[in-house]
């Protein structure tokens, strides 16, 4: 076995040789002095550079078995106390990811199958009632869709009754009275930290503790959570990740003089806004007409102090990202490409800027902010609590 802190190094290293390897490839210089055979030697080079990168990332990567195997046991625990007869199905354990994900993968399962069972699944005699088999099913699964890894937790239970997590959530603040929220914004809302629906606190449930433990989670490891049920058939809780936090897929957007860099992984879409897109709200507040939805727009320029930026928004361009079901339109420049960029720690008050991830070299040379999506996400939220109403309600 090698030792970890070895494969961490070498995986820097080729990291920033990919690094060195775009800035060369993108120099200017090379458009003023044109070589064919020059230009060939660079492809070469870019595509030794890759398939090193490829087979350094594997080294990192271990089969999710290590998270999964502890989780039959677990379940059948957690079933035995709720008194309920629930059988865990297992795919997808050979499904490799980052080693450092897997390990953090453990608490995110722990409390969604606690969750499955105590919540999801019925008692005997309800499932009779209801013409089901009187023992549950939970499946636990893992594949790869693109270049993302998904973990699923599905059970075939009572599903998510959102009346239910509505009133709760007023009783608790969580929303405001006469608040219209679609099913999606509803059911995020058991993400929201002390929310339980549970009528008495057990050892199981009941504490508040747990699904936002999973979010936060998910969210530090630069994934989402999307849900999808059906009252009475059951429940699925889809978690999307990348495959490795060290080297991700990304979009670099100029704003000002300054670049930042949107994970791929959450934009939804990018465009050019027409005049009879943009509208207003009030004396602050943007929104953009998009595909028959209104989404609350941001000027990252404003966001972050930037001179210099574009003030009309028909000449620049808007970014759409999702985060926790919550669609943002951000108003940038300019987008100057997709790249894979290697991430990096922020140091000092940097680092406690919620803001922002991380930091990475582009291939002009610049160094480049990683946007936080989640905090961007936390904004749409705001914005829809602050007014009561869903964009599209305020513009209507």
């Amino acid at each position: 076995k090698l030792d970890v802190e070895r494969v961490d190094a070498v995986v820097e290293m080729i990291g920033e040789l990919v690094i060195v390897e775009a800035m060369l490839t993108h120099s200017p210089e090379l458009d003023q002095h044109p070589s064919p055979r020059l230009r060939a030697h660079l492809a070469q080079l870019a595509k030794i550079s890759r398939d090193l990168q490829t087979v350094a990332m594997r080294m990192r990567m271990v089969p999710v078995r290590t998270a999964f195997q502890k989780m039959p046991r677990l379940l059948r625990e957690t079933a035995k106390k709720a008194q309920k007869d629930v059988q865990l199905i297992i795919d997808g354990e050979t499904t490799e990811m980052d080693r450092s994900m897997v390990e953090r993968l453990g608490d995110p399962l722990v409390h969604m199958l606690r969750n499955s069972v105590d919540h999801g699944i019925e008692a005997k005699e309800e499932r009779r009632g209801k013409g089901k088999p009187p023992q549950g099913n939970v499946w636990l699964s893992a594949y790869h869709e693109g270049s993302t890894v998904v973990i699923e937790v599905r059970d075939d239970g009572r599903g998510l009754d959102k009346e239910k997590i509505h009133a709760k959530a007023l009783k608790q603040g969580l929303i405001r009275p006469g608040a219209a929220l679609s099913d999606d914004e509803i059911y995020q809302l058991i993400f929201a930290p002390g929310f339980s629906t549970a009528a008495a606190v057990t050892e199981i449930s009941g504490r508040g503790v747990g699904m936002d433990v999973v979010r936060k989670t998910v969210e530090a490891m630069r994934g989402r959570i999307a849900i999808s049920t059906v009252l009475g058939e059951g429940t699925t809780f889809k978690l999307v990740l990348p495959l490795t936090l060290a080297i991700i897929d990304a979009t670099v957007v100029r704003c000002g003089v300054e670049r930042y860099i949107f994970p791929s992984l959450s934009i939804v879409e990018t465009v050019r806004p027409l005049p009879g897109m943009i509208s207003t709200m009030g004396s602050n507040h943007e929104l953009l007409r998009f595909r028959g939805r209104v989404l609350p727009l941001f000027r990252t320029s404003d966001l972050f102090h930037i001179e210099g930026a574009v003030s009309e928004p028909t000449d620049a361009m808007v970014v759409v990202v999702e985060s926790s079901n919550q669609h943002i339109a951000l108003l940038v420049d300019e987008i100057i490409g997709q790249q894979q960029v290697v991430c990096k720690t922020l140091d000092g008050t940097m680092a406690h800027s919620p803001s922002f991830v991380g930091a990475a070299i582009v291939a002009e040379g610049q160094v480049a902010l990683i946007l936080n999506v989640d905090d961007l996400g936390r904004m749409g939220e705001e914005f829809t609590l602050a007014s009561g109403r869903r964009p599209d309600e305020v513009a209507a």
